[in-house]
């Protein structure tokens, strides 16, 4: 029986399979397993109901009619939905396996599959689900204060990032050395931090967020 998202008080495993019995049977597996559980029949009809601030994971099966589950998650992705998915499919094959791992998939499973290997699969799934979303959290509170900054700050935090003395970043920015510190100084101001160090944390820290979370929502260009 499918269920209408809410806001979930657990994470959900939402479970896509044009076959009615595998959706019932999984849904009374994990079920008596404590998860909750969210059944379509079609990956149109999932991406249309599902709420990005769900958390949970994807039991996607990849061979459907209209829409496979390949497509159903290129385009999940594409709409910067992102969601750990599980592939399941009872005509498994190498390169399927390949296509589905490279569209972010954390595993492949041929039906009919062992009940404890599925547990803890979907486990796993749902704690990756929680990093992304702890990450994500962070990334956007780092965002939001580098966004406090206009376009030639930004270019001095990006030289400051590069190492680059104060002589140096006048020179590129034709600018002197005394405009430098202020400049530098309004940038701490707007960050709140206190400490070059800080800046520096801080500016690192934002960037190699930025470059993971672009390769986790778009995992095709890895």
């Amino acid at each position: 029986m499918n269920m209408s998202i809410r806001e979930p008080k657990q994470p959900t495993v939402f479970v896509v399979d044009d076959d009615r019995q595998m959706r019932e049977s999984l849904t009374a597996l994990l079920s008596a397993l404590g998860f909750p559980v969210c059944t379509f029949p079609s990956g149109a009809e999932f991406r249309a109901a599902y709420d990005r601030d769900t958390p949970g994971c994807l039991l996607l099966d990849i061979r459907m009619p209209e829409e496979d589950g390949l497509k159903t998650y290129e385009r999940m992705i594409h709409d910067g939905q992102r969601l750990p998915v599980i592939f399941i499919t009872a005509h498994a094959d190498v390169t399927t396996a390949v296509a589905a791992m490279k569209t972010g998939a954390i595993e492949f499973l041929e039906k009919p599959f062992d009940r404890q290997s599925l547990l803890e699969l979907v486990r796993k799934a749902i704690e990756l689900d929680a990093q992304w979303r702890r990450r994500d959290n962070e990334f956007t509170s780092l965002d939001d204060r580098i966004n406090r900054l206009n376009s030639r700050e930004r270019e001095t935090l990006s030289l400051i990032l590069a190492g680059e003395s104060n002589k140096i970043i006048a020179s590129h920015l034709f600018l002197s050395q005394r405009a430098v510190e202020m400049r530098r100084a309004s940038i701490m101001r707007k960050l709140g931090v206190e400490s070059l160090a800080e800046l520096l944390d801080l500016a690192l820290t934002h960037r190699i967020l930025s470059e993971i979370r672009t390769a986790e929502l778009h995992p095709q260009l890895r």
